[in-house]
């Protein structure tokens, strides 16, 4: 991961793209369009380009960038970590095929808009995908050596064994006999009687090879790491590596158009062969971009071409590469790990992990961001971020060191809290003068001139104190590892243990008054005391993710994150709650204006905003029932949303499908997503779907547990 040299100013203010973002209220804040790694790119011509790649995502413009379209959802709702697509085929703007982990697949005929999931047969990840016309096409597969085939456009599959267990990155057919795969041994596997034999040829390098390419039956290429490009011009019986000019990093895909060779994967450069490998020559692609990383993907059409790669970058050129367009911009690759809000279309600021952006910073409720604003902090991670108000504030960081702002985090002052080196989780103000750090080694540190000097106080624990918070001068609690939760009803002079029921990591703490409020930390821990801690009462969620952000605007509504880019949400105190997904991966910071609008942010630099009265998706509450259920759908017959309640008596993995009269699986609504036990409700959307009888299917650890029968009529 780099940032790009040429720029010579300290704030840089990016303008981005208006996007539509369906499934999800949590709209992509930062980057934008979408941060996810993309990994297979089209382009149409030069103004429609799509990609597809990690957390289920599909994206594409049609305006050249102008606007951007954005389904997370091509592999059913899942947690993020689960779902990542390595390749697709797009056989026109309208249809179009995307395989990747678990053995997936899934097909639009709509342009994006929705995905049927097809049943491949196959548990492992899917990586490659070649047809080569309408109706016939191969995928190759990470394990058990099989490739598989279809020649009805990807209806249906059938696999093909290739003798051999390892990984097959991609797959290229030159015709229906004539088939290759590059693999993680760095040996070629193909055959030329479509299956039936195959031939494992060495390329000569001893490197993995992520990519293959035929101009013909005869020539093609292979590119993996180390730069590496071998060309065989007798059909893969042999292979030679091609001349200088290329780099020593990883090489990832390969595109032939126009009688010009494309290799892509460096984080600045697409190389350029005219003469089949020979020579090559570079073409810088970074365009007006802030950071750049790995690219994996990239595509030519004519004078159009597009890139795609880690962190959603995506690139743009409308005349064969000589001007590009950056369409992602991203100004921290690290963490963040919290965030602040004045309003929701005013200042937003973040801090996080990646020098010299360990503070990014909005103006217009995150349409855009200025990178920069915190270059004289040094090479500090900032853990937390409390605004006294619009413009004071301050950011707890490693090593002891404290930031200050006056501004509205315009400027940042920095100074030293303890001589001993300490890491600063957390701060919290009562007024403008008095205040308090939390940190590790059991460290709290109190203030009353603000900020200029801070004395240390004694807690009587050495475990790491996330979250200090304060609910006048007088009273507070802070909590950390191992379950440590103390209360102070004396400014901090004397801390006294409470027992929280709970001895892991606890990592935040939300108080209203001296009596009611939350703490929340690992494996879904939620607590609730309205006594003042003398006890803490367990909270039901729908999850067991380890909790680190919570934003509670009364005891009644407010939003919890974690560690799979869910978020969840209550309005009647945690009796039931709505299931948010960002699309993102952890989540660390929540700050809620209310129940509709907020922002959250997390790992890679992600920042996303919820600012509407989103209505459907998932609803869970606490009410276990005795043995699992499949209710009716209601209502039935419906037009076109319905909702499917389900309940589970233990912890479950939770997969629910839909089926069409034929017994076909046309939408995978939930995939394998673990539940806690209780009563969920799934609001269906059936408005891509034709009038008639269909059927859904829930299944808990993969055991079937029901299936009933829906009526759609419109």
């Amino acid at each position: 991961m780099k940032r790009l040299i040429f720029f010579s100013i300290i704030t840089l203010l990016f303008t981005n793209s208006l996007l539509s973002q369906v499934n999800s209220p949590w709209k992509w804040s930062h980057p934008k369009p979408q941060g996810n790694y993309l990994r297979h790119v089209k382009a149409f011509n030069t103004t429609t380009f799509y990609a597809l790649g990690y957390a289920g995502t599909f994206i594409k413009t049609t305006n050249g960038g102008a606007n951007w379209f954005i389904n997370h959802e091509v592999m059913g709702e899942a947690l993020t970590s689960q779902i990542a697509i390595y390749n697709g085929w797009f056989f026109d703007m309208n249809t179009g095929l995307a395989c990747g982990s678990s053995g997936k697949i899934a097909r639009t005929t709509n342009a994006g808009v929705s995905w049927d999931t097809i049943p491949s047969g196959e548990t492992a990840t899917l990586y490659g995908m070649h047809f080569i016309n309408s109706t016939t096409g191969f995928i190759s597969t990470s394990s058990g050596g099989n490739i598989l085939k279809t020649t009805n456009g990807g209806l249906n599959w059938t696999a093909i064994s290739t003798g051999t267990s390892a990984a097959l990155y991609n797959i290229y057919a030159v015709d229906v006999n004539r088939i290759y795969c590059s693999s993680s041994s760095a040996n070629l596997r193909y055959t030329t009687n479509g299956g039936a034999n195959w031939t494992i040829v060495s390329t000569g390098t001893s490197v993995t090879q992520y990519d293959v390419y035929f101009k013909d039956a005869n020539t093609g290429w292979v590119c993996g790491s180390s730069g590496s490009i071998r060309v065989t011009t007798n059909g893969g019986a042999n292979w030679t590596q091609t001349s200088t000019g290329l780099p020593t990093s990883t090489l990832y895909g390969l595109a032939y158009n126009n009688n010009t060779l494309y290799a892509g994967g460096h984080t600045f450069y697409i190389f350029r062969s005219t003469n089949d490998g020979q020579t090559w020559d570079s073409v810088s692609f970074t365009g007006n971009q802030y950071y750049t990383s790995t690219y994996y993907t990239l595509d030519r059409n004519g004078t159009a071409m597009v890139t795609g790669g880690a962190y959603g970058l995506l690139n743009t050129s409308t005349n064969t590469g000589s001007n590009w367009v950056a369409h992602n911009y991203l100004g921290n690759l690290g963490t963040l790990n919290d965030i602040w809000c004045d309003n929701m279309n005013g200042r937003v600021i973040a801090v996080g992990s990646a020098s010299p952006d360990q503070v990014i910073m909005s103006t217009n409720g995150g349409a855009t961001w200025q990178y920069g604003v915190a270059a004289n902090l040094g090479t500090y991670t900032l853990y937390g971020l409390f605004m006294l108000n619009s413009n004071t504030g301050y950011a707890t960081a490693t090593s002891s060191k404290l930031f200050k702002t006056t501004n509205g985090g315009a400027n940042w002052d920095t100074s030293t809290v303890y001589a001993t080196s300490t890491t600063l989780y957390s701060a919290d103000f009562v007024n403008a003068n008095t205040g308090w750090i939390s940190g590790s080694s059991g460290r709290v540190f109190k203030t009353t001139d603000g900020g200029s000097s801070w004395a240390l106080q004694t807690t009587g624990t050495t475990s790491s104190l996330y979250k200090i918070d304060m609910v006048d001068a007088n009273t507070g609690w802070f909590v950390g590892s191992s379950g440590a939760v103390r209360k102070t009803t004396d400014g901090g002079s004397n801390w006294t243990a409470q027992t929280p029921g709970y001895t892991s990591t606890l990592y935040n703490i939300k108080m209203f008054n001296a009596t009611s409020g939350y703490l929340i930390g690992f494996s879904g821990t939620l607590r609730r005391t309205t006594n003042g801690g003398t006890n803490w009462d367990t909270v039901a969620t729908p999850f067991t993710q380890t909790q680190y952000g919570l934003s509670f605007i009364n005891m009644n509504t407010g939003f919890i994150g974690g560690t799979t880019g869910y978020t969840i949400r209550t309005s009647n105190g945690g009796s039931t709650w709505q299931v948010l997904n960002t699309s993102g991966s952890t989540m660390y910071g929540i700050f809620a204006k209310g129940y509709d609008s907020a922002f959250v942010c997390g790992s890679s630099g992600y920042v996303f905003k919820l600012y509407d009265a989103f209505v459907g998706g998932i609803t869970w509450n606490g009410e276990v029932p005795v043995r699992y259920t499949l209710s009716q759908n209601y209502p039935n017959p419906f037009n076109p949303s319905t909702t499917i309640k389900f309940g589970l008596p233990k912890t479950g993995m939770v997969t629910l499908k839909v089926y069409d009269i034929l017994g076909r699986e046309v939408k995978l609504l939930i995939n394998n997503v673990e539940f806690n036990p209780g009563t969920i409700s799934y609001d269906f959307d059936g408005s891509e779907f034709a009038s008639g009888v269909y059927f859904y299917s829930l299944f808990v650890n993969n055991d079937k547990i029901d299936t009933k029968k829906m009526v759609l009529v419109k």
